[in-house]
């Protein structure tokens, strides 16, 4: 479990770095379920590195992972930073083909969605790593930071945390924090696992409805299969009780 210090971190900077939270036994096996899964979405093809691809709801399509995301290491963190009754958000398995300039994923103060990642390559701010600008989740500095493009600063020189990483490291991380990535090679593997604090209020139901259709979007755009619903049913309708209590919501709502 956490420290008090590392909880105090993530809400003063927005993210937590957690080394070597996967051995490097566990970390293979999740590096080829990765590669498995990505291959198989794109029906046995070689990744082109042409396109960014995308696979929604990796996570939810493997026992292997369904079971990475009911571990300590994972749910319970999750559950101290974002407190009981949080639910599941979705799950992404990204291969990045060039830069990615700075961006929040989306502006939601209100009701703060978090990141949890696991970058599959070793990485560095040289080839690509995900950098993060610490304490950007918050005003007045998210909104300060909107006009990014305007900065005379190229985006590789704006000062930050350059989250260089091994496989097995994980990065928890507010969803307002400003983050990038610059320099790295076509094909830099990515698996994200995402979460939301329990909905207190309408807005908050709505920011659930809107991501959902955000995330059937990005389908469309970014992956090979289409399977017009974000979730799995073996997800949904998992054996697990940590998994089927933080994703009862989705059902509740009738999105699946």
């Amino acid at each position: 479990m956490i420290t008090d210090e590392q909880i105090a971190f993530f809400q003063a900077f927005g993210y937590l770095v957690v080394r070597q939270a996967f051995n490097r036994q566990e970390a293979d096996a999740i590096v080829r379920e990765f590669d498995r899964l990505m291959t198989s979405d794109r029906q046995g093809q070689p990744f082109d590195g042409e396109k960014r691809q995308s696979l929604y709801s990796i996570a939810e399509l493997s026992p292997l992972l369904t079971d990475m995301v009911a571990d300590d290491r994972i749910y319970g963190t999750v559950e101290t930073l974002l407190g009981d009754g949080f639910l599941w958000l979705c799950s992404e398995g990204q291969l990045y083909v060039e830069d990615t300039e700075w961006h929040p994923d989306g502006t939601r103060l209100d009701c703060r969605p978090m990141k949890v990642s696991l970058y599959l390559d070793s990485l560095t701010a040289e080839t690509g790593c995900l950098r993060l600008i610490p304490g950007s989740h918050q005003p007045p500095l998210h909104e300060a930071l909107k006009p990014m493009t305007q900065f005379a600063l190229p985006g590789e020189e704006i000062p930050c945390f350059p989250f260089e990483s091994q496989p097995g490291d994980v990065c928890f991380m507010d969803m307002n924090v400003w983050h990038a990535s610059f320099g790295g090679g076509r094909g830099r593997r990515h698996m994200a696992v995402n979460f939301v604090p329990e909905p207190q209020t309408d807005a908050d139901i709505e920011m659930l409805k809107w991501n959902h259709g955000v995330v059937l979007e990005a389908i469309e755009g970014y992956q090979f299969s289409q399977p017009q619903r974000v979730f799995t049913d073996r997800f949904l309708y998992s054996e697990n009780p940590r998994v089927r209590r933080m994703s009862a919501k989705w059902l509740e709502l009738g999105l699946t």
